[in-house]
């Protein structure tokens, strides 16, 4: 109790030194900081290790200061007594981004009488608690981390617990009502949507106070909820209200979300719930709850089908920020004089939004409320230059300027009511006084359809659009005929032929929304903009052909995460981009000289922002470097997520984003070298298909006499931590079946443990007129053999030796010799080279740094394509003879070095490659910074100069010399050199 009362008593003295302050910004701000430091228990700002004034780099090049920062732990932005907090949010988290490493976990913003305190570990837009100057002595809880004890704040009320507990309640309702066969899914849907609006209404002051709460209260039995439910969901589509009775102070809605009103006789189970989620105050309920209730009440199984998944709120600003906030917040920093600030408001007041997977509408809501923010910003200004007073302006901005379209019905009809409820939302955030009844009809705004094509197959319209934001389904190209149908997916190729066919659904998006946009203007620089979210994918391979490319050729892409793990339910990685549709060049306009679009007129930033995550591991920079970073943490915590998504994103500026979403050079002009695709040297290991065809090494030993066809089999685990097989295999290769059978024991054991299987697998995709049914049905006529023989890798293998391998999925491939008796697993990818030359070519950072580059990505790792990687990569052309024995001895001395440390480690080469990221000497890293050298004498490229843009070069060099004719060294050990033989060693992984 002492402790508490001396707490108290010392919050007191400050809050009676506070109330004695003008209240002034910049002539009290850092006294009354220090003050509040010391009422803590703090000795002072300075002592506590805080700065005042910090300087933070701007988006513009200058230098701005942030009031204070207390790494890692709080920013605080002061401004004058009786300034409205909300309206500076934007400045803070603009200082936010930039204030790293340890970037503060918590902001808040205080006008000498209110405290306004943010988590942005979990909220960005909304405060999590609010303390006036008097309530500070007896509710300091939300200001505790300022304690020199470090300790956890206490807020009020945790609204991501709240949402999350109120979306349960109503979503368990929803699915009740849809199992009852008496009540038909949509008017559950209806039911549950206008008991959402009003439930929210009651807590808002839409409605009377309590008034949704005594109603249930009320609802004794079913056939009493039905008229009395009932009976309000009438008199909020009423347009007159009642006269008297119950209903009397119940105002109009609307006629869209209350069209059909959706009375049930809720039995005694919906009603308890309902009466429970009543007892929330949902005022305190985020607005994302309806993507929650939308997640939950679709089934698991559909959900996956129409790639619906829920999008976190600071994921939806990694778009808004960059199409809608940035170019607006630029033009009002340029505004001289208060018409330009008119004219601003106006268009802000014009601009259309359209999000063409709409969902639930978070991210319509979202930029609904950004562009509510602009427009207090605007006038805010217009105020100070003109000395006027009074926000007659404010409430310009109207849910009508949103268009959305989803697949979904319930999706359709929550963004209605997102949208719906956002102006008074907004309205109570700014402290404005406009009208927010009734609510808008958004029927003719938001669209239940295919945003790609109509039911005769033709191309869907979308509406007329200045922003296109979103994020459209996640599903990769290889799944979307099982999970959409043969049917559709031949419609919408038909429909889009310029998209190639093996690129992922969202790509489809892209390309639409571009084509659709019109292009930006010296007169009108805020259209022609777009950010949409997509697989990661998007910056590969024909996903990236059928999308980006096309974008970059008459568009700047401006903004973009190369590849993050998603906030939402989905286990996947995805990639942003944000981009500005500019001007023909053939008509010039908006562009400067050459041609290139004038970045200035069209509010382009310059230079670009490139989002990466960070290698923790690597050092970090500080935000108002050339390299900022930032770090984001994910909700982990929501329903159905097991795995911990916390991760960091750093972000460089950059001159320009290709359509790699890199600022590396853009090697997707490098052209497929006929000398590395024939003969193919690269393949991927065999694909089994079948478990039955694998044995323990037991097995193996005691069927030695049929070694010829039960054979060690590596797969990617063995290779990088046991360095030996750990299984074996029945391999057949392309035996027909009498050769085959006539291993009498293991063709037996195949028939009990791989036919059956065969044949349930063949007959199913038959039953379900699968695509995969005709190769299904192939397989059982050959089933004794793999899936995928590689007819074309045992052949390559047959003179060699030894062969070498890598993981075809990894973060970094590390090389090594197999023996040819080893049957590599198809996790491998494996090459036709027996020579130590070879495996320093391929080991070297080059070969890495090509890989990266055309490799395609699996969520964070690198899977190797060959046609992309191996066929493209061009090899030394005129090494000499010295150079060729160079790099082989670096080679050998990589693998010398491993296996001496392997036999005091554990955990293999994995465990081992793990070292390198560590600092400090290694023999290791040392030994592989000597055959990077060594490999770009080879070449005869510069050490300072960038290696992706030799390569390129070098590829287009070689491509170029074929076509004429002309002689060029293909991959493996180059023909000047002579006999190949003191190349090849016999160190190797054995049977």
């Amino acid at each position: 109790m002492g402790h508490e009362k001396d707490r108290e008593e010392r919050l007191a003295k400050f809050v009676e030194y506070a109330k004695l302050l003008e209240g002034y910004e910049k002539g009290e701000a850092q006294v009354f900081l220090d003050r509040l430091f010391k009422a803590f228990g703090r000795h002072g700002i300075v002592e506590a290790g805080a700065t005042m004034e910090k300087r933070v780099r701007n988006d513009t090049g200058g230098t701005s200061f942030a009031d204070l920062v207390f790494k890692p732990v709080v920013l605080i932005e002061m401004k004058k007594r009786g300034e409205d907090l909300s309206r500076h949010l934007q400045q803070a988290l603009d200082y936010w981004f930039r204030l790293v490493p340890n970037r503060p976990r918590y902001v808040v913003l205080c006008n000498f009488d209110e405290f306004r305190i943010y988590d942005f570990d979990v909220d960005i837009n909304e405060p999590q608690d609010s303390v006036t100057l008097d309530e500070l002595p007896t509710r300091y809880g939300p200001l505790a981390f300022l304690f020199p004890t470090n300790e956890r704040p206490l807020f009020k009320v945790d609204r991501l617990h709240v949402t999350r507990q109120a979306a349960d309640q109503l979503a368990a309702v929803y699915n009740i009502l849809a199992a009852r066969r008496k009540v038909c899914p949509e008017t559950a849907q209806r039911f549950i949507l206008q008991m959402l609006v009003a439930l929210f209404s009651e807590d808002i002051g839409l409605l009377p106070k309590h008034f949704v709460t005594r109603l249930l209260e009320d609802c004794t039995d079913p056939p009493k909820a039905f008229e009395l439910i009932g009976g309000l969901f009438n008199a909020m589509n009423n347009p007159r209200s009642a006269s008297g009775g119950r209903f009397k102070e119940v105002p109009y809605f609307n006629g869209g979300i209350f069209s059909k009103p959706a009375p049930i006789e809720l039995q005694h189970e919906e009603l308890s719930i309902l009466k429970s989620a009543a007892r929330y105050n949902w005022a305190h309920v985020s607005p994302d709850i309806f993507g929650t209730i939308f997640q939950h009440s679709m089934g698991a199984k559909e959900r996956h089908a129409l790639g619906a998944h829920y999008t976190a709120p600071t994921d939806i600003m990694k778009i808004v920020g960059p199409t809608i906030v940035q170019p607006f917040t630029e033009a009002i920093s340029r505004a001289k004089n208060p018409k330009e600030l008119a004219a601003l408001r106006g268009r802000l007041q014009s601009l259309r939004v359209l999000d063409p997977a709409c969902g639930s509408g978070n991210f319509l809501y979202l930029a609904y409320r950004e562009m509510r923010r602009l427009e207090v910003v605007i006038l805010t200004r217009e105020n100070q230059l003109t000395g006027a007073k009074g926000q007659t302006a404010l409430g310009g901005i109207s849910p009508k300027q949103f268009f959305g379209m989803d697949i979904i019905p319930f999706a359709v009809e929550l963004a209605k009511v997102t949208l719906s409820l956002a102006p008074k939302l907004a309205s109570d955030e700014l402290h404005t006084t406009e009208s927010t009844l009734p609510l808008f009809n958004l029927d003719a705004n938001i669209h239940c359809k295919d945003a790609l094509i109509n039911a005769d197959g033709s191309r869907a319209d979308w509406p007329a659009a200045d922003i296109i934001i979103g994020n459209p389904p996640f599903l990769g190209a290889k799944r979307l005929k099982p999970e959409r149908g043969a049917d559709y997916v031949n419609a919408v190729r038909k429909a889009y032929p310029e998209v190639p066919g093996m690129a992922d659904y969202c790509v489809y998006w892209f390309r639409r929304a571009h084509d659709q946009l019109k292009p930006a203007s010296p007169e009108d620089p805020f259209t022609g903009r777009a950010g949409l979210v997509g697989t990661q994918n998007i910056r590969n391979n024909q996903s990236r052909v059928g999308g980006l490319d096309h974008i970059v050729k008459s568009g700047v892409i401006v903004e973009a995460v190369e590849n993050q793990p998603w906030s939402g339910e989905a286990n996947v990685h995805v990639s942003i981009a944000n981009w500005v549709k500019t001007p023909s060049p053939s008509k010039g306009e908006g562009r400067g000289e050459g041609g290139k679009p004038n970045e200035s007129k069209l509010l382009i930033p310059s230079p670009r922002k490139l989002w990466q995550k960070v290698d923790p591991k690597l050092p970090s920079f500080e935000g108002d470097s050339p390299r900022g970073h930032a770090k984001v943490v994910t909700s982990c915590k929501r329903r159905g997520q097991r795995k911990d998504k916390s991760y960091e994103l750093a972000f460089r500026k950059c001159p320009i984003i290709n359509s790699a979403l890199s600022d590396s050079p853009d090697v997707a002009s490098a052209r497929i070298l006929d000398v590395n695709a024939r003969p193919q040297r690269s393949f991927q290991g065999v694909v089994p298909g079948y478990s039955g065809f694998v044995l323990t090494l037991a097995d193996r030993t005691r069927w030695l006499c049929f070694s010829k066809v039960v054979r060690p089999f590596m797969v990617g685990r063995d290779m990088l931590t046991n360095g030996i097989p750990s299984r074996a295999i029945i391999d057949f290769a392309d035996m027909d079946m009498l050769a085959a059978r006539s291993f009498d024991k293991p063709f037996d054991y195949i028939e009990k443990n791989v036919l059956p299987k065969v044949r349930e697998t063949a007959q199913k995709a038959s039953d379900s007129d699968s695509d995969m049914a005709k190769a299904r049905a192939d397989h059982l006529d050959r089933w004794w053999q793999f899936w995928n023989v590689r007819i074309g890798m045992r052949r390559a293998f047959e003179p060699l030796s030894r062969y070498l391998a890598c993981a075809r999925v990894t973060k970094r491939p590390v090389f090594v010799f197999c023996h040819v008796e080893i049957l590599p697993d198809g996790a491998l990818q494996t090459f036709a080279f027996n020579d130590d030359y070879s495996f320093g070519i391929l080991q070297s950072n080059a070969h890495w740094e090509w890989f990266v580059a055309k490799c395609s990505k699996l969520k964070s790792d690198f899977r190797y394509t060959p046609e992309s990687v191996f066929d493209t990569f061009p090899w030394p052309q005129t090494p000499t003879m010295k150079q060729v024995n160079d790099v082989a001895a670096a080679g050998r001395e990589i693998r010398r070095i491993r296996a001496e440390a392997l036999k005091n480690i554990k955990g293999g080469l994995r465990a081992l490659y793990r070292s390198l990221e560590l600092p400090g000497r290694n023999p290791l890293k040392d030994a592989h910074a000597a055959l990077d050298a060594a490999v770009l004498e080879a070449y005869g490229f510069s050490a300072t100069g960038d290696i992706l843009k030799q390569l390129l070069d070098l590829n287009l060099s070689v491509a170029a010399r074929i076509e004429k004719g002309e002689s060029v060294t293909s991959p493996g050990v180059p023909p000047s050199y002579g006999d190949p033989r003191p190349l090849i060693t016999d160190d190797c992984i054995q049977p």
